[in-house]
């Protein structure tokens, strides 16, 4: 091809989401071929003339104007809570009014945009493009945008309004979870037919909830071929929305009990005889199975169901519609093939009389109505048997109960194909390009949504797949969830390698997903293991999707990663079904097989070596944390203690769900799938489960088979030892003090609600803080725990007199506490026991303690010395630094001891965390910070508490008499914080004071109300200052008060000022904003970024009573442009949540250096 048509055909596949070039594993950097895009883009239905450069330039311009041909986009997704504009495309001048149709029956009205940029001429007129604004407080739901413009034509798109973020996982932060992966199929009973069933599963369930389960994983039981000679992969199904025949336990469908007695014999004794032909044979006989099954559905869907059930089965089918039905008439069309040619793959999704609505199809459908009636019950029964599984695990204690496995795809010829025609690809193949574990590539023989048509049928395929999967399961675990952003398609006759990725609108796919398992309860794992792009992994947890942490694949340098540094917001697992049992991996069968197979492209020799000196880094990571028993002879370690051991070792890695896999707790040595492999090759997916030496083991082995015990209890036992400690000094400030009061205020609602934070993530926090009343050495108070979170413990330590003491006279006193701290840490007064003292080495302890925290430089000293001898990284919070109060104001002095104490300890600190960009500059300008040392996390506000919703009220004096109503009453400015002259309410007064002047001595119809108490050594007294400038009686004054009744003033107020002469941020801003009140605020430090100014309040400056009158008065007398920033202000506020700030703080401290 010539190199200017090969960059146009690049440009061109670009402009259709194909990429062009991609990163290998390994990082190399490698690109597509010619042909390979040529195909892709013929798929797309793009027409290619690989020669012709004008025909390329076309189809460049027709992919560059094709969304202006349309009035909307097809499909639309927003978050709650954000903000989302949808483009328009219309002629110029066109009158256009829009809106969102709830999908409860209501309506929201849509404003638009003028005009954006210049019009374009697209097939001859001129087009332009406007914006509808989408706000950001829709409802969750499938809504319909109607637009109507021009000639009165009406155009619609889907919308999709998803939760921002997943909250189902946040149990499993607080308190971790564990479960057991099974391949249901290979996992059989006294019970069984020749295969696990469903039955099966729940008494997997069972007997590991009794040991602390919170769930098992099952293989997909998506829908496999009806016929005698099912397909052996649960990842190749035929319909990824239907489920597998297979799963049902006959013997428990109600109406099997209505049979005659002979015949539920003979139909047990067929069972019966699939059973023992797997317990000869060694192998899962899915055909032998299916022989025995199918005949008894048929027999028992003869007999006749109760009124309560045949109303149930009607329910069913409303609920499932058309695409049931289609389902039943594949399966029924299917085997009328098969029974003709056992090799058909008919019906083909691309016959037209055989599809559905085709004459042929419609036919078959009115003729054969029993037959696509007993396969659509046969749907319902199995719907129903996993439901009563799901009930069966839950019931049994477990948080999740059933976790159900979604495929990639469905197989080539299947009946997703046939039911959703152009929705997927034909021609084209899912698969994956080369890989450490997969050389030479995979092909899965599955076929790609067509991306352009799912938006264009508003992603229905997408949305119905994923809510019959999770109907009855409490978590979803999505193989391959990189298909969400891009997949690897292959042409049909190409080799795996010659394939290119094809990107989706993975904002609209996370969309779907989010919403639909948010609405079901659901937590949702994605296998994220492969070739991706980093970005992929941060989006995924942005919307609470966990991500997927395979021990083996923990490296770092070549060495294995500490588990403490393993991703939080993810299932950790020893190995994968892709993967050997650990006990067959430590012993190389992979190895074996790969080479016996062919499968290698490198060195094998090489590779032995490598995999063995990677095996031996991980046995000693166990050992070095005393993690490996040995039980053998001669004190020798046997297998299962290593494989105990590594369990154990991934156990204390922070994630929120640790996976045991089935075979691992039996001893299984045997490879469950050799990725790459057909069966003619190894038998993928028919290995029933087996001990060591490979005998078959049943569920009634389970609870008596010790290595299961043993392995379950480990694990349980590690999760709930392995409990991380947050040690949080502040020395100066009680964290349960009411803000407001002394020397409280922001800083002592940071240090509370950052550690209630923490603990939802499941660590211990410790708040070391000095006790101003007697004490006996130290007072405990337990602050309640939620959802299951560790408690708060908040530590008074009796350090110096027992009393308040001025902030500027404690420095005295920092020895004192820090022995004090010493010998509590040391007692057993500690939860989970002693941090320091001789219960163990310097080791343990830094597993243990996840880091020290000071506030503040008094604490300082005190946070350095522990860090030390905690062995923890030091985080340090500033809030105010002493050299920064000096470089902004030449005549402002501080002690000399707190500036020196400042200088060494922000270089002394393994991470300073900042409030704020400016608060990060100020740190880097003044000591000349390192940047990377430095986090910004905004600080959070209590989103339940701080809310616009709720009563209100106002404390203040209102009125000298007239209308009531906010424009006809006073202004309403409340102050909240400590009353000292640094935080400026005394300039409020003076701006009182300017208005009167400025009325000629009248009401200048604006009222403050202080609350606070005086604190600091230079008192301030607001109601004197008041009654010296004539202003009494626009001024009151209160006590703090708790959060609930602030959050009713802020509400009760028409604005909150915050006149401070310097913040490093200033949380009663975000609070006031929450609540739906403007802020007013001085343009300095922090305060910068916790208002928008313009947007959700003002900033004044200079911070003077002239400004301030000033800005007063502009808010005065434009009250209705002021309280048009309610919106917006509860919008700013709602970034800033105390959750996200934990999760940003334990993203920086596993990103820190090791050692």
């Amino acid at each position: 091809m010539a190199e200017n048509a090969r960059t146009l055909l690049h440009r061109l596949a670009r402009a259709h989401g194909v990429q062009t070039r991609y990163t290998g594993q390994d990082g190399s950097e490698q690109s597509v071929g010619d042909e390979t895009l040529i195909r892709v883009l013929a798929a797309l239905g793009v027409d290619v003339d690989p020669q012709g450069v004008a025909g390329l330039t076309t189809a460049l311009e027709d992919a560059e104007l094709a969304p202006w041909r349309r009035v909307l986009p097809p499909t639309v997704a927003v978050r709650r809570g954000h903000r989302a504009t949808v483009p328009v495309h219309v002629a110029p001048g066109t009158e256009v009014t829009a809106v969102v149709r709830l999908e409860d029956g209501g309506e929201c009205g849509l404003s638009t945009t003028t005009p954006l940029g210049q019009p374009r001429l697209v097939d001859g007129q001129e087009r332009v493009r406007l914006d509808l604004e989408i706000p950001d407080d829709l409802p969750l739901g499938w809504h319909r945008i109607e637009v109507c413009s021009g000639g009165g034509s009406t155009h619609t798109a889907t919308l999709i309004c998803a939760p921002n973020r997943l909250t189902t996982v946040a149990p499993f932060l607080a308190r971790r979870g564990w479960g057991v992966a099974a391949q249901g199929y290979s996992v059989t009973s006294e019970g069984s037919w020749g295969v696990g069933d469903v039955v099966d599963a729940a008494a997997v369930a069972e007997h590991a909830a009794d040991h602390g389960a919170d769930f098992v994983l099952l293989h997909p039981l998506h829908a496999i071929e009806p016929g005698p000679h099912p397909t052996d992969s649960p990842y190749s199904p035929v319909s990824r929305r239907f489920l597998s025949a297979l799963l049902i336990r006959v013997t428990e469908i109600p109406e099997f009990a209505a049979l005659p007695a002979h015949e539920q014999a003979e139909l047990r004794a067929a069972g019966a005889r699939a059973q023992e032909a797997l317990l000869e044979s060694g192998r899962v006989d899915r055909s032998a199975a299916a022989a025995a099954l199918w005949p008894a559905l048929r027999r028992v869907w003869q007999a006749p169901r109760t009124p309560e059930r045949e109303a149930d089965y009607a329910a069913f089918r409303r609920r499932q519609g058309t695409g049931l039905d289609d389902f039943a008439l594949w399966s029924v069309l299917r085997l009328d093939a098969q029974a003709a040619d056992p090799s058909s793959a008919a019906p083909h999704p691309q016959d037209p009389d055989r599809v559905p609505g085709g004459p042929e199809a419609e036919r078959v459908r009115a003729e054969r109505a029993d037959d696509v009636d007993f396969h659509r019950w046969v749907q319902w029964v199995a719907d129903g048997q996993l439901a009563a599984a799901q009930d069966r695990a839950r019931a049994a204690g477990m948080r999740l109960g059933v976790m159900l496995d979604l495929a990639v795809g469905a197989t080539r010829g299947s009946a997703d194909a046939w039911m959703l025609g152009d929705v997927l690809v034909p021609g084209m193949s899912v698969g994956a390009p080369p890989e450490v574990f997969n050389q030479l590539g995979q092909d899965w023989s599955q076929h790609p949504w067509h991306p352009v048509r799912l938006a264009e049928t508003g992603y229905a395929a997408f949305r119905d797949m994923v809510r019959t999967v999770i109907a009855h399961a409490g978590g979803l675990r999505m193989d391959h969830v990189l298909g969400l952003f891009r997949l690897w398609w292959i042409p049909e006759g190409m080799g795996a390698p010659e394939g290119a990725y094809v990107e989706y609108d993975h904002e609209v796919l996370l969309a779907v997903l989010t919403l639909e398992a948010e609405r079901a309860g659901v937590v949702v794992i994605g296998e994220d293991l492969g070739t991706f792009e980093p970005w992929v992994q941060r989006r995924l947890a942005e919307a609470g999707i966990l991500g997927t942490s395979i021990l083996w694949f923990e490296q770092e340098d070549g060495a294995p990663t500490p588990p403490e540094r393993y991703r939080r917001l993810c299932l950790a697992a020893v190995n994968t079904h892709d993967l050997p049992p650990t006990a067959g991996y430590l012993e190389g069968v992979h190895l074996d097989l790969r080479e016996r197979l062919g499968l290698y492209t490198v060195d094998v020799a090489q590779e032995r070596r490598r995999s063995a000196a990677e095996v031996e880094a991980f046995l000693d990571a166990a050992r070095d944390r005393g993690l490996m028993a040995a039980t053998g002879p001669d004190g020798a370690e046997t297998r299962e203690d290593q494989v105990v051991g590594l369990h154990r070792l991934l156990a204390q890695a922070p994630s929120a769900l640790h996976c045991v896999s089935l075979v691992d707790a039996v001893g299984e040595r045997r490879i469950q799938n050799q990725p790459g492999t057909l069966q003619e090759q190894y038998p993928n997916w028919t290995v029933p489960l087996g001990d060591p030496e490979g005998r078959t083991l049943t569920v009634e082995d389970l609870p008596r088979t010790p290595s299961v015990t043993r392995l379950y209890d480990a694990v349980e036992a590690e999760l709930r030892a392995a409990v991380p400690v947050g040690v949080v000094v502040s020395l100066h400030t009680f964290p349960l003090a009411q803000p407001g009061r002394g020397d409280a205020g922001g800083m002592n609602v940071y240090v509370r609600q950052s550690a209630r934070a923490l603990a939802r993530r499941g660590l211990r926090m410790l708040l070391l803080t000095r006790a101003e009343e007697p004490v006996d050495g130290a007072r405990v108070t337990e602050v309640p725990a939620e959802d299951g979170a560790p408690a708060v413990t908040v530590v008074e330590l009796a350090a110096g007199p027992a009393a308040p003491v001025a902030k500027e006279e404690l420095a005295g006193h920092r020895d004192a506490f820090t022995a004090a701290a010493r010998a509590w840490l040391s007692s057993g007064a500690v939860p989970g026991g002693p941090l320091l003292g001789d219960d163990g080495g310097a080791g343990d302890r830094a597993r243990r303690v996840a880091f020290v925290h000071g506030h503040y430089w008094l604490s300082a000293a005190t946070a350095q010395a522990l860090a030390e001898e905690l062995a923890a990284p030091l985080l340090q919070t500033m809030h105010t630094t002493g050299a920064v109060k000096v470089a902004e104001d030449e005549g402002h002095a501080e002690p000399r001891e707190r500036l020196e104490t400042e200088a060494a300890l922000v270089h002394a600190a393994d991470l300073l965390v900042v409030n704020s960009p400016a608060e990060a500059r100020e740190l880097h300008d003044v000591f000349d910070v390192d940047r990377r040392r430095l986090r910004v996390l905004p600080p959070g506000v209590d989103l339940e508490v701080f809310t616009p919703e709720g009563p209100a009220a106002w404390p203040g004096p209102d009125v000298h008499g007239g209308e009531d109503g906010p424009d006809a009453r006073p202004l309403r400015v409340l102050f909240a914080g400590r009353v000292q002259r640094h935080k400026g309410p005394h300039l409020l007064v003076k701006a009182l004071a300017e208005l009167r002047e400025r009325a000629a001595g009248g009401d200048p119809g604006v009222r403050v109300h202080v609350n606070g108490e005086a604190s600091g050594p230079a008192t301030l007294d607001v109601t004197a200052l008041a009654a010296e400038l004539g202003v009494s009686d626009l001024v009151s004054v209160s006590a703090p008060v708790p959060p609930a009744l602030l959050a009713e003033q802020m509400r009760g107020a028409d604005a909150v000022a915050l006149p401070s002469a310097s913040e490093t941020y200033g949380l009663v801003a975000v609070e006031a904003q929450a609540c739906g009140t403007p802020v007013l605020a001085h343009r300095v430090g922090g305060l910068v970024h916790a208002v928008h100014h313009g947007g959700s309040g003002v900033l004044v400056h200079p911070n003077t009573a002239e400004a301030w009158a000033d800005a007063l008065e502009r808010v005065r007398d434009d009250r209705a442009a002021w309280a048009a920033m309610a919106p917006a202000a509860v919008r700013h506020a709602r970034g800033h949540a105390w959750d996200v700030w934990a999760e940003g703080l334990l993203e920086a401290l596993r990103e820190l250096p090791r050692g």
